[in-house]
């Protein structure tokens, strides 16, 4: 499977170019209003031509927008992110076409809308994990009416259940994605139309990390290079569109964290699976050139997993090493265990993946010292390594985490069974620079926690936070079912991407992104192309 297609290019140069219109509407507001609503009208034009375009939007927008929030519209105090707008759009154009195809369906005639065949509503309900969603469902809803219930103050149940209902994308989704084998009533085949459909949401997810990681460089080597004009214009642009953050951190070197660099972390083991099987099998490969359809291709997928790699040590999130690590001892498990890749294959690959890894701090450190023009230098790359991995106490960021734990926990005992429901506060003391601006004690009351896993036990209670690792299991697990042969470039992507997942999950034991839209959107699209890609018997 062509992860570099037409559909890539397209995707690359449309988010380098909404990339910078946000930039423009953060220097000109009245701009930023204007390609708000231009988008949310293109959006909406394109979703009635063919849903499957606006899956596209809400996708790209979801894998490099972190907090959702690169263009929004402002009134009266009421702020409406576009990713709140998109996701209205799309589901109403969903449900829309949902009910005309119902309709025309019991009426037995013809389906004016285009592209309303695949999304009758009827595949998410058909899929093998409408019951474990449909299990954890009830427990968000559970999480609603208990919050009620326990009297949270209505605001903090609104905004802290909001980001849950980015699970209802799993209807348009898994439509888009149909499992449906037979031409349409146009002569299409639909089974190719739909693998085409993973193969656009493919490609659109390899541009966006791509140009993350080329966004990460771009941001180190401006802020490490004394380009003071550009660089605090760039910089509140990055904290005010909540992209993420950077932070000096010795000399010339800067961490340049987003939380959408959760996506670069994930792509990353779909392009080792891939490389995986390339170095397992380079005899075969060169010996039938059918193998390698493109060389320039081949190339660039190996080039990619040092940039990618590189974009992660950049991000200076120990939750994204802990994934890492994690991930790497994953793949090797199910590599050494289940597929009986031998001991000379996997040296290959540690091989490749220590040239990633010199490759990676190399091309850090090339950035950063890069003679022109003036860097500020003064760094040691092992130093800053070492100091960040072993630093778990001391920090701003880390002692409110650690200060928050056993509050959490306390709170978590009070109701360990039915939770406390959605917007349940903890007060606590918090080190962060941003809370004593306004709190010189320090003291922070929140309804939103960093330790993911136990925000969600806080808010579903423990059946519900164990449905949810149910359904993540279960959809990891399938590769066991799904994911047969490691020749088929789909199977090996699928396989990848899987592996993604499960790193998420690891990495959201301390920090909320499986009860974000980040880990919701990427849990959704991963069992969606694992539900198209089944091995059917």
């Amino acid at each position: 499977m062509n992860l570099f297609g037409k559909t890539f290019k397209t995707a690359f140069l449309f988010i380098i170019f909404a990339e910078l219109l946000s930039l423009f509407g953060y220097l000109l507001p009245d701009f930023n209003k204007a390609a708000f609503f231009v988008i949310v009208s293109l959006t909406l034009i394109l979703s009635l031509y063919k849903l499957e375009y606006g899956i596209w939007i809400i996708l790209a927008e979801l894998f490099i927008g972190s907090k959702g929030y690169l263009f929004f519209f402002e009134y009266n105090g009421l702020i409406v992110s576009i990713r709140i707008a998109l996701w209205l759009i799309v589901m109403a154009v969903w449900l829309g076409k949902a009910i005309v195809g119902f309709k025309n369906g019991a009426k037995g005639g013809p389906i004016a809308i285009k592209a309303v065949r695949p999304l009758h509503g009827l595949e998410f309900f058909k899929s093998s994990y409408f019951s474990y969603f449909f299990i954890l469902f009830i427990f968000i809803l559970w999480g609603v009416v208990n919050g009620v219930l326990n009297n949270n103050e209505f605001s903090n149940i609104f905004f802290d259940f909001n980001g849950w209902l980015y699970f209802a994308l799993v209807f348009p989704v898994y439509g888009v994605f149909a499992d449906n084998n037979a031409a349409d009533a146009s002569g299409r085949d639909a089974e190719a139309e739909r693998r085409q459909s993973v193969r656009s949401a493919l490609q659109i997810f390899t541009a966006a990390i791509v140009w993350l990681s080329a966004k990460t460089f771009f941001l180190l080597f401006i802020f490490s290079h004394n380009m003071d004009s550009v660089v605090s214009e760039v910089y509140r642009w990055t904290r005010v569109s909540g992209l993420g953050e950077i932070t000096q951190m010795q000399g010339g070197f800067y961490r340049v964290f987003f939380q959408s660099h959760i996506f670069v972390l994930a792509g990353f083991f779909i392009f080792l699976i891939i490389a995986v099987n390339q170095i397992t099998n380079y005899k075969l490969q060169i010996t039938n050139k059918s193998k390698i359809q493109n060389p320039k291709i081949f190339t660039f997928r190996f080039l990619l997993l040092p940039l990618l790699f590189s974009a992660i040590l950049i991000t200076f999130s120990r939750s994204f090493w802990v994934g890492l690590a994690f991930g790497l001892f994953f793949c090797f498990f199910i590599l050494l265990f289940y597929y009986g890749i031998g001991w000379k294959k996997l040296l290959k690959i540690l091989v490749v993946l220590a040239a990633c890894g010199v490759a990676g701090i190399a091309l850090i450190a090339a950035i950063v010292k890069f003679p022109y023009p003036s860097p500020t230098g003064g760094f040691s790359t092992s130093e800053l390594l070492s100091e960040r991995a072993s630093k778990i106490k001391g920090e701003a960021a880390v002692s409110s985490r650690w200060a928050l734990l056993p509050k959490l926990w306390d709170k978590i005992k009070e109701a360990p069974i039915t939770g406390q429901g959605f917007g349940a506060t903890i007060t606590y003391q918090s080190s962060d620079p941003r809370v004593l601006e306004t709190s010189p004690t320090g003291e922070y009351t929140t309804y939103a926690f960093e330790w993911g896993w136990l925000d969600i036990w806080l808010k579903l209670g423990l059946f519900g936070m164990l449905a949810y690792s149910v359904l993540i299991g279960k959809i990891i697990s399938d590769f066991r079912f799904k994911i047969l042969d490691l020749r088929l470039p789909e199977q090996r992507i699928t396989l990848g991407a899987t592996v993604g997942l499960a790193v998420i999950a690891v990495v959201s034991i301390f920090s909320p992104y499986m009860n974000h839209p980040l880990g919701i959107g990427y849990l959704i699209l991963v069992s969606a192309i694992l539900e198209n890609f089944k091995i059917k018997k």
